[in-house]
């Protein structure tokens, strides 16, 4: 089990283009794989056909949580978005889209400064940016035709702060049946902005949130398990949590699972996910091996991608409701209640 994280390194290869494979804390400056060499690097068709990238953006106050993506699989990509009222249990926006490849999809190879990501089709526009000298994210989206001086279905203008945050953990993992694996995971970060919907608005300023890049040579086939949780304990104190079972956790010094509380990062054991397959809005249970963690979650609504195109297929589900349960973490047991957050089961094939 992973106790202690080193800084991250400047890049993902070594002096000798490998992969310079382990969990770390901070973030890279650019999550690029043009310069990994040998076995590690791809030709030109095969990273069209392996290299899969997508930025992820999750939002929570205590009225509304939401979530959006941005996903580039080199031929094609897709978009999707979703946001509950947390008190009324309400769907106010549940949606996903195919669009174009690059470069009118856009994830770039920078997960912080310099960070760009868009995703635009009629009707949709999706983005992400943090620009040099801003410790802000700054994230929006809209759905709806463009109508001037018509709100749109769905609207969101938001930033996320990165001053006096816990550090992002970033994870290089060696892919079986792939080659290597980048993630940043960010949680526990102050929002800001608005979201706008149903003729209804939503302040996020005070909320908690949480971001996933990823950029990878995955396997033909990749499936997981993955909880994400951004709010806060009673005592305002901001939480932030992520866990994986079944991607980047292919050796011993290779795991995105870790709880961010307060200022500070910590790594947990493995997860372990006991769900009901035939029935997602049934309870989830989540517990860590070494005892970190041991969470119930509640199920409001679920997004569900389901496409069956023969050579490529997705079965993607991800619930989005509230955590409640016991994080320990330092020597102190934290009781968590109506933390907002997702859980997800995802099959791909691509």
């Amino acid at each position: 089990m992973i106790t202690s994280l080193p800084v991250c390194p400047a890049t993902v290869e070594d002096g000798e283009g490998a992969p310079r494979f382990g969990t770390y804390r901070g973030g890279l400056d650019s999550a690029s794989l043009a310069s990994l060499t040998g076995r590690s690097q791809l030709g030109r068709i095969g990273r069209l056909r392996s290299h899969k990238k997508w930025h992820y953006t999750f939002f929570a106050t205590r009225e509304v949580a939401a979530f959006f993506a941005v996903v580039d699989v080199n031929y094609t990509s897709n978009a999707f978005v979703m946001a509950v009222d947390l008190a009324q249990k309400k769907v106010l926006v549940d949606e996903s889209y195919l669009g174009p490849p690059r470069p009118l999809t856009l994830v770039s190879d920078h997960p912080n400064v310099g960070l760009e990501v868009s995703f635009r089709r009629p009707g949709v526009s999706f983005s992400a940016e943090r620009s040099a000298g801003d410790p802000r994210y700054h994230l929006r989206a809209r759905v709806g035709a463009p109508v001037p001086l018509m709100r749109a279905d769905f609207g969101l203008d938001a930033a996320m702060l990165t001053n006096g945050a816990p550090p992002p953990l970033t994870v290089i993992a060696p892919v079986e049946g792939g080659i290597v694996n980048v993630t940043q995971k960010w949680a526990g970060l102050l929002t800001f902005g608005q979201l706008e919907t149903g003729g209804r608005r939503f302040v996020l300023d005070g909320g908690v949130g949480g971001l996933d890049f990823t950029s990878g040579y995955l396997a033909r086939e990749t499936a997981w398990r993955w909880a994400f949780a951004c709010g806060r304990l009673r005592d305002g104190t901001a939480l932030g949590i992520n866990l994986v079972e079944g991607f980047n956790e292919s050796r011993d010094d290779v795991s995105e699972n870790a709880v961010w509380l307060g200022d500070a990062l910590y790594p947990v054991g493995r997860a372990r996910f006991t769900w009901n397959k035939n029935d997602l809005l049934d309870r989830w249970r989540v517990t860590t091996t070494d005892g970190a963690l041991d969470l119930q979650f509640a199920p409001i609504a679920v997004h569900r991608e389901h496409r069956d195109l023969k050579l490529v297929v997705s079965r993607f589900a991800q619930p989005l409701g509230l955590w409640e349960g016991t994080v320990k973490v330092n020597g102190v047991t934290h009781q968590i209640h109506d933390v907002p957050g997702v859980t997800e089961d995802q099959y791909v094939r691509w």
